[in-house]
């Protein structure tokens, strides 16, 4: 039997709001891997939608390091992340102090302060697991795209590669127990295609992002090699645009 599936057959959810350890455990750590976290993730975001300009919205923005590095693009973006935790949204203040291009904002995936179709592109980055009402939010960020405006969504997948699932087991630390956890309330591929039939959303696409040799060229004087594969191997990229 599949090792993988075994052991994480049944999703365990997750509380939707990390505790305060949580929070800046997992802050301190974005912090060191942000080359390895965000760089190629923003870069394959501005690839897939060729955006130049507008308004993106981050949910469950966290610490605010995507919010930082997606500001910095460009000063013809605005950039509002919204974290329903109050600990999340200090972090951020003080990771995006300065960026004129930026909002901050206290609220919930359940009721985003947006109107409708308002949005050019919104981004979810490691958080959809946490969402007790998954359908519901997946409708509320559809919501205030615009028509043509992009979704991207990167989570954790419970069907994790065996040699990563390894990785997940030791616990030793706060921040591995909170990967472990989190792996355990993420959803399979499967699960999050299901999710994506029932949205108004045009030619879904959900994806493992592998290495390519221009991957190599580009991140291998900055990032380890090995710790982008096995990051892009343990998630899943979801791509689509409102109709």
């Amino acid at each position: 039997m599949n090792q993988t599936r075994l052991f994480f057959s049944k999703r365990v959810p997750e509380p939707e709001q990390m505790e305060k350890i949580e929070n800046d455990v997992f802050h301190e750590v974005a912090k060191k891997q942000y080359r390895l976290w965000f760089i190629p993730l923003v870069d394959d975001i501005l690839e897939k939608t060729h955006i130049g300009e507008g308004k993106i919205v981050d949910v469950a923005c966290g610490p605010g390091l995507l919010v930082n590095e997606l500001a910095h693009r460009s000063k013809k973006f605005h950039v509002t992340g919204i974290d329903v935790s109050s600990q999340a949204i200090d972090h951020a203040k003080k990771n995006c102090k300065g960026l004129r291009n930026v909002e901050l904002k206290f609220a919930s995936v359940y009721g985003l302060p947006f109107l409708d179709d308002s949005i050019d592109l919104v981004v979810c980055r490691d958080s959809f697991h946490h969402f007790g009402r998954p359908q519901k939010a997946l409708r509320e960020m559809t919501r205030i795209l615009k028509p043509g405006g992009y979704l991207y969504m990167q989570d954790l997948r419970r069907d994790l590669p065996r040699y990563l699932l390894a990785q997940a087991l030791p616990r030793e630390n706060v921040f591995q127990k909170l990967q472990f956890y989190s792996v355990r309330a993420s959803y399979t591929k499967g699960e999050i295609k299901t999710m994506l039939e029932k949205a108004s959303l045009d030619g879904a696409r959900i994806k493992t992002r592998y290495m390519t040799k221009e991957m190599k060229r580009r991140y291998a004087k900055n990032i380890p090699i090995a710790s982008l594969r096995g990051s892009f191997q343990a998630h899943y990229v979801v791509f689509a645009k409102k109709k």
